[in-house]
């Protein structure tokens, strides 16, 4: 103890106790001001405007563990909105003022869940459509009928082939 005072005899002890008493004082509000940045009502708000450090998020995005050169200080200038008593859609123009339409994220739709089924809906009256329309298309002829014994180039064929039977028989 009598090393520190000889090191600091230039300041007096209430000096040293009221410095310590500031950096004591910031650290706690700094600390608190972070877990109120973090608070639900933050990131209600939040939730309905978009980063803009590129990762395509909300302002809860999780870039370097949330504190984004983007989403910190919107943070805090969410919260200190709301301590001004601003509603939240005030908060949200505020945002669009300043940064562009760019910045609002809408909630998706109340109707979302139909995709899928529109989508398997959709597939099906295509798929119905072209089994309509292959059953439909004309048959091509088959060539697995009969010949026609009247036939001049099938005479002629057969008469052929047994004449190369009749070579192998022999």
């Amino acid at each position: 103890m009598r090393r520190l005072k000889r090191r600091f005899s230039f300041l007096p002890a209430q000096r040293i106790a009221r410095v310590l008493a500031c950096v004591l004082l910031a650290v706690l509000a700094l600390a608190q001001s972070e877990s109120q940045i973090e608070s639900d009502e933050v990131k209600r708000v939040g939730s309905h405007i978009t980063c803009q450090c590129g990762c395509a998020d909300n302002l809860n995005c999780n870039m370097s563990g949330g504190q984004c050169h983007f989403c910190k200080p919107a943070r805090t200038k969410i919260f200190e909105m709301q301590k001004a008593g601003m509603s939240d859609s005030a908060i949200i123009a505020s945002f669009v003022n300043q940064y562009g339409a760019s910045v609002l994220r809408h909630d998706p739709n109340s109707f979302f869940w139909l995709i899928p089924y529109v989508g398997l809906a959709l597939g099906l009256v295509i798929l119905g459509f072209i089994v309509r329309r292959w059953a439909r298309r004309p048959r091509p002829a088959t060539a697995a009928g009969p010949a026609a014994e009247d036939d001049p180039t099938y005479m002629r064929y057969r008469d052929a082939v047994e004449k190369d039977l009749s070579r192998l028989e022999q």
